[in-house]
């Protein structure tokens, strides 16, 4: 499974990158690098609860509500053990992960989609690696495997295609030789490196209003 191997890597990335103050203001706008950790300290335990259900059959939501998700993320940045919350959540989905065999169980994520289990590191992936640049501390787009830089692209296309979301696109990086396309009249296209795109159809880089990814 390609994406557990990208999952570890993008965990020690964003281990590495998370050694900071984590009190200065993050990328996001609105959120400190508090916010960013505590984020993704409870997007591990929601992808536990996940991958307990795809393992017992027991209906465990990611969330129990947005309203829920951010009241967490806003009481862990207070947290001065944050640091301590983030390393035991990231421990306890290493675990869920190391013993779940159920990968082809369906469960729902947080956007409502139902999916097999197997997209569980996939999507913890896409949390790791992205939010070590939201943190705002030096990581950038150019420091991903361009193999995930394309599973990236690859991810936002298929989302966009499910959603019949405009505008319609294509996406046609110079270093890459492959083309991505939506359906829809007149797509819009989208030039330069596969890396700069990726930030782009990611919200991570100013351009064009492409409209929600996740």
């Amino acid at each position: 499974m390609i994406a557990l191997d990208w999952m570890r890597e993008g965990t020690a990335f964003f281990d590495a990158v998370s050694d900071c103050d984590l009190d200065r203001p993050s990328a996001l706008p609105g959120w400190t690098r508090r916010h960013v950790v505590a984020h993704v300290a409870y997007n591990a335990r929601a992808l536990v609860r996940l991958l307990h259900w795809a393992r017992t059959g027991e209906e465990t939501p990611m969330y129990a509500s947005r309203e829920a998700r951010d009241r967490e993320i806003e009481e862990g940045a207070k947290d001065p053990a944050l640091r301590e919350l983030y390393a035991t959540a990231r421990d306890e989905l290493t675990e869920a992960i190391r013993v779940t065999e159920s990968w082809d169980a369906l469960v729902v994520t947080a956007q409502g989609r139902t999916v097999p289990a197997s997209e569980i590191p996939w999507m913890r992936t896409r949390e790791v690696w992205i939010h070590a640049v939201d943190l705002g501390a030096g990581a950038t787009f150019e420091q991903f495997p361009d193999a995930l830089v394309d599973a990236l692209i690859d991810d936002v296309i298929e989302l966009r295609r499910r959603r019949d979301q405009s505008p319609a696109l294509i996406v046609a990086p110079a270093d890459r030789e492959r083309r991505w396309r939506t359906g829809g009249p007149e797509p819009r296209t989208l030039t330069g490196s596969a890396v700069e795109l990726a930030a782009l159809l990611t919200g991570r880089a100013s351009g064009p209003d492409l409209g929600r990814w996740l």
